[in-house]
């Protein structure tokens, strides 16, 4: 189940409330506010009945952003996934929702607990301010900013990092919440040209290794990469997480309006 808070929110909850929007009649029962009988319908029929109405409630979203420096190593790369999370904030910011936006990493604070589009201009100017980091890969300090209420948690990442830490992260992370893991990699990581002789360095690690890039080798990281991210997404589809895999390439329009929406994360 999704956390749902005590405020009032635009989301319609299959609980039944006060709003005005109609939903069913049912026959009165005793115990029942004898104000929410229909004296229209009793006049018809002769008997008691309720009307009832849906409940309206807020919906709280977590959106977690990796902020390692694989993610931040590119710009176009970062760029796009502050983005992503700011226009998941703004939707739930829009739809009354409470919204908590976590960067992972050190030195960052979240932007926690926020509610209403009152808060959406100031929260869109945190997301832009935020940096990345240097010290950490991103799972092996996620478990510490998990946030203590249930809720429904959104993750940008590209999930570079080994396949089975990500994995038992992931299933701990999804105690008690519903998890949506959006995964985001580069053009240059899917489909990479360089050749040659090189010295590659890791971002995260500091590991070095010499290559000599040529097609047979670009063929042979292209499909140990998607062995990779059809591992996470397996597993994903297993546990009932949502899982999406995008491209820097895509625009922004297409990830919320056509990718999510597709997911059924958008109605």
């Amino acid at each position: 189940m999704l956390k749902r808070g005590f405020q009032k929110g635009s989301r319609k909850s299959s609980v039944f409330g006060s709003s005005l929007d109609f939903s069913d009649f049912r026959p009165y029962q005793p115990g029942d506010d004898v104000r929410q009988i229909d004296w229209n319908v009793y006049a018809r029929t002769n008997r008691h009945y309720i009307k009832r109405f849906l409940d309206e409630q807020e919906l709280s979203i977590t959106v977690m952003l990796d902020c390692s420096a694989s993610m931040h190593f590119d710009e176009a790369k970062w760029k796009k996934a502050k983005a992503l999370c700011a226009a998941i904030s703004y939707i739930g910011l829009a739809n009354d929702d409470r919204i908590t936006f976590v960067p992972v990493g050190a030195g960052n604070k979240p932007f926690r607990n926020k509610k209403g589009v009152v808060f959406s201009s100031q929260m869109m100017t945190y997301v832009d301010s935020v940096k990345g980091t240097e010290q950490e890969q991103f799972f092996s300090i996620v478990e510490n900013y998990r946030q203590p209420t249930t809720a429904l948690t959104f993750i940008v990442t590209d999930c570079l990092e080994n396949s089975e830490i990500v994995i038992d992260k992931l299933k701990k992370l999804q105690t008690n919440q519903q998890l949506r893991l959006v995964q985001l990699l580069s053009e240059a990581e899917m489909q990479p040209e360089t050749v040659g002789d090189l010295k590659l360095i890791d971002v995260e690690t500091n590991e070095t290794v010499q290559v000599s890039l040529n097609r047979q080798v670009l063929s042979t990281y292209k499909e140990r990469l998607q062995a990779h991210c059809h591992e996470i997404e397996k597993a994903c589809h297993e546990r009932g997480i949502g899982y999406v895999r995008l491209s820097t390439k895509q625009s922004l329009d297409n990830i919320i309006f056509s990718e999510m929406r597709k997911n059924g994360w958008l109605s």
